[in-house]
């Protein structure tokens, strides 16, 4: 009887932390480049490192992905004579967040010159959190100036 009203606590444990992230998070954008929008740009979504979709930019570079809360995710951009670019989407916490949240997210990618290194080994060029659910999504100001200097550093 001990084991079956431990069973029954550790499953409504486990059922509670799933309802505590519950909801979606909807990335929406445009890829560009000098301020021309690039269509056709290959996107894909990991989660918790591993493949879970494959999609492409409509014609006009836009886009638009609902992501579950409760994950990691990393999300990557790439095109054929562009510099590949991925985010990374922290959409999970300690703490309760349910709902449905928006975060416009428009992405530069750049021209591939043969004088630059090969910058796909570089982590994410931002990273998006929620702490607080009434804040919704965030990037992190600090994580997207480091990287900046990062990219200036291929350029010299």
């Amino acid at each position: 009887m001990k084991k079956l009203g431990l069973f029954l606590f550790i499953t409504i444990l486990f059922a509670t932390g799933l309802i505590a992230q519950s909801g979606t998070l909807t990335l929406h954008g445009i890829v560009e480049s000098q301020t021309s929008s690039i269509g056709f740009v290959n996107i894909e979504v990991y989660q918790d490192n591993e493949l879970l979709k494959k999609l492409t930019t409509q014609h006009n570079g836009s886009f638009k992905l609902d992501l579950e809360l409760g994950s990691i995710y990393s999300v990557a951009f790439s095109k054929e004579g562009y510099v590949n670019k991925s985010v990374g989407v922290i959409a999970k916490t300690d703490s309760t967040i349910e709902g449905r949240y928006f975060f416009q997210l428009d992405i530069e990618l750049f021209r591939i010159d043969e004088e630059i290194a090969d910058e796909t080994m570089l982590p994410p060029v931002a990273k998006l959190y929620i702490k607080d659910q009434d804040m919704g999504f965030r990037y992190d100001k600090k994580y997207v100036k480091w990287m900046s200097d990062k990219y200036k550093e291929l350029e010299d």
